[in-house]
């Protein structure tokens, strides 16, 4: 084909710069592809991306007024998403930065100190004592919690039990532990609004489940009404079946804010992780290169396209055209050449003027139906021979060649006292 003749000699003439064009927007669009994977914005992600086909095939298409209505809506569009999603978009920018920093845990829990949240938390659950126990990752907590008070102890057995004792002011807030202290206690969680996945559940897991919606802190949760121990991350919720699990889930956790520094090939891991939306990320970088960037690239390329006699007089008919089809050599825009349809193409010759005989007609631009992106260069032959002559009977519009056969008038048959024309 030679669509991909092409699209193979541009990716052969690729530089460096075009690379690191190419690989910077990729790594772009896959942030905002987890951002859409963990928000509930891939829904939003895909309409965006069917009105945005809709709108390039209309303009393409000429149709005008929707083209008009589809500027006006993505102008209001643009603004109420950034209204609606302002608190993901917000996350988002905050990741980077947090990315960049390489902020890591610089005192995480030893595994005495998983042990001792553990047997807390089942201690907890055995007794019916609702709790709510917030571990920080590297995203920042202090735009999604309020109230509460400071505290800055170890983490401890009596410390948590005593902070979640029913007699204790702040028993029905959430601790936060950063590293490996208890850095507040009362503090109050986002409550989240997915009720599909919070059931029958009550206060504190819907505000654990908030706060995972919009950070990466891993929450647990222990019931008073049922004794049983769920986790909440990354906008999910799960009920822990045993303490072995839990304590897993724990010390992995805190594995991962803050890795141990081994010697390892650290990008096979990176490889690995989330290939759909790596190879999706790639396409659209380079979809999206190959339109704006080599799209605003001037060319030219060469048609055949045909040739019609329009307008003509009723007492006329057109007895030939020649040629029939002409070379048309356009420049503009590669991506509107692209998009350049050439069965659409073809050269109009308006003939409301031209009288009986051969007549020999300039193609001008104006002849040809070119989109306003598109310049006529030149045309070969430059001239198209119209040959008109005057109708007989009813008239009729031939574009190419020769009228078909035409039958003879018959003569008038004579009766008495009068002429009678045969049907």
């Amino acid at each position: 084909m030679i669509w991909l003749k092409d699209l193979w000699d541009t990716f052969k003439h690729l530089k460096v710069p075009d690379v690191l064009d190419i690989s910077v927007m990729a790594c772009l669009v896959y942030f905002i592809l987890l951002w859409f994977k963990r928000t509930k914005a891939a829904f939003v992600a895909r309409g965006i991306f069917i009105f945005a086909m809709v709108y390039v095939i209309a303009q393409q298409a000429g149709m005008y007024l929707t083209t008009w209505l589809f500027q006006g809506f993505f102008a209001i569009f643009v603004i109420a998403l950034v209204i609606i999603f302002q608190e993901e978009i917000r996350s988002f920018f905050e990741r980077i930065a947090v990315w960049s920093l390489g902020r890591r845990s610089s005192h995480p829990l030893q595994p005495e100190e998983v042990e001792i949240l553990v047997r807390t938390s089942g201690h907890f659950a055995r007794e019916r004592i609702g709790a709510l126990i917030v571990l920080k990752g590297l995203d920042p907590l202090e735009r999604h919690i309020e109230g509460g008070e400071s505290l800055d102890g170890k983490v401890s057995e009596p410390l948590l039990e005593s902070l979640f004792d029913p007699h204790s002011i702040g028993h029905d807030g959430a601790v936060v532990i950063e590293n490996d202290r208890v850095v507040q206690f009362g503090v109050h969680l986002p409550l989240s609004k997915e009720f599909s996945k919070l059931g029958n559940v009550g206060t504190r897991h819907a505000a654990a489940l908030g706060l995972s919606e919009r950070t990466d802190a891993l929450c647990i949760v222990v019931s008073e009404e049922r004794g049983t121990i769920s986790l909440a991350r990354n906008g999910s919720m799960s009920i822990v079946d045993n303490l072995e699990f839990l304590e897993e889930r724990v010390a992995s956790f805190f594995r991962e804010m803050a890795p141990k520094q081994v010697k390892h090939r650290w990008w096979q891991d990176a490889w690995r992780r989330n290939p759909n939306e790596k190879a999706i990320a790639l396409v659209i970088s380079v979809a999206l290169w190959l339109v704006f960037v080599q799209g605003f690239n001037p060319s030219s390329n060469v048609f055949k396209v045909p040739v019609e006699a329009r307008s003509v007089d009723d007492r006329f008919r057109v007895m030939a055209v020649r040629p029939q089809k002409v070379t048309v050599t356009v420049h503009g825009l590669k991506r509107d050449l692209k998009l350049l349809n050439p069965w659409n193409l073809k050269v109009s010759m308006v003939a409301d003027q031209a009288e009986e005989g051969t007549h020999q007609i300039m193609i001008t631009e104006e002849s040809l139906s070119l989109p306003g992106t598109v310049a006529l260069i030149g045309v070969d032959p430059p001239f198209v021979e119209l040959e008109l002559s005057k109708s007989k009977g009813k008239p009729f519009l031939h574009l190419f060649g020769t009228p078909p056969e035409e039958k003879p008038t018959p003569a008038p048959v004579e009766e008495e006292g009068h002429v009678q024309t045969t049907p």
